[in-house]
């Protein structure tokens, strides 16, 4: 059997990420037919990959479910932090350093005011649709090249990346599909049907038309999740489709989402000041282009879930 050496085993790695972020269903069968390698080898370095956090398990993120969003500001963070975990319908918070202090994301109305050392509001309003861009497989010096090229030659048109979003009344059996698969698509559904008995029939349904209601998350961080630090960056722009472009450029995945008339982005970026520089570059040249009109950034410490034990893998 011949060995793999170590640049096979990561682009393989970056394979098997590639083909189940086209299709997450996809069997290590198929991949391992698609890229003319054993089966055992694939299984093999899938799992290297998932344990060393390199590749996430496909998850599920509701389109039509939005909530309330804020970045807030208070004298004692942590203290805030802790105390805003007891309110009810608090769903999701971090903590962070910069621009905002919290951001919460929550259902039932809230007087932050009430919460000790409260100074103020950053930004207000419903997060909408989160999504990921398929990552190429490159390095931190190419995609910086490849940036650099669309800021000097591509010309921008104005663009926003808020779609219509499809709303459906889900019924019991839907959101118990949902809730089982809601980290990780590939489970066996048979495993469900041992405790919860749903037909094949509507998992099939509700299988084929997710794509409609939920956007599938798939992470990949070639150097494993740990070796990145996650910055939040917030623009106001005109052309958000375009800053969605350059930041899917970079060779870890990035996060999109809004907030009211805010594009944010989470990027993963070494724990190196180089490319850390390189991109407060490229916003800098974004704002001198008038691409962006404001901008405000965080690095975020932690985060919790209100109903998750550990935290998501971005």
């Amino acid at each position: 059997m011949t060995r793999l050496s170590e640049e096979e085993k990561r682009y393989l790695k970056y394979q098997v990420y590639s083909f189940r972020y086209d299709d997450p269903w996809i069997t290590n069968k198929k991949i391992a037919q698609s890229v003319d390698r054993p089966i055992s080898t694939v299984i093999r370095y899938a799992e290297q990959a998932r344990c060393e956090r390199i590749l996430s398990s496909p998850g599920l993120w509701p389109n039509f479910h939005f909530r309330n969003a804020a970045l807030l500001l208070f004298e004692d963070k942590w203290s805030a932090f802790n105390e805003l975990r007891e309110y009810a319908g608090v769903y999701y918070m971090s903590v962070f350093q910069g621009d905002w202090d919290i951001m919460i994301i929550h259902d039932n109305a809230i007087d932050f005011s009430q919460i000790p050392g409260y100074k103020g509001k950053v930004l207000e309003g419903v997060r909408g649709r989160v999504f990921t861009q398929k990552v190429k497989y490159t390095s931190w010096e190419k995609c910086f090249v490849e940036i650099e090229n669309l800021l000097e030659h591509k010309k921008q048109e104005e663009s926003c990346c808020r779609n219509s979003i499809e709303y459906k009344e889900w019924d019991v059996e839907d959101w118990k599909l949902f809730e089982y698969f809601r980290f990780n698509v590939r489970k066996k559904f048979s495993d469900l049907r041992k405790v919860y008995p749903i037909s094949w029939r509507k998992y099939g349904e509700w299988k084929q038309n997710l794509a409609r209601y939920c956007t599938m998350l798939l992470f990949y961080f070639p150097e494993g999740r740990l070796s990145y630090d996650c910055l939040t960056l917030c623009f106001k722009t005109g052309y958000e489709n375009f800053i969605v472009q350059l930041f899917s450029l970079l060779p870890a995945t990035s996060v999109f989402y809004t907030i009211e008339d805010y594009l944010f982005a989470n990027i993963f970026v070494p724990w190196d000041s180089q490319p850390q520089m390189k991109v407060y570059d490229i916003i800098s040249r974004l704002i001198k282009q008038s691409i962006v009109t404001d901008y405000m950034d965080g690095n975020r410490i932690v985060h919790w879930y209100y109903d998750v034990e550990s935290c998501h893998i971005y």
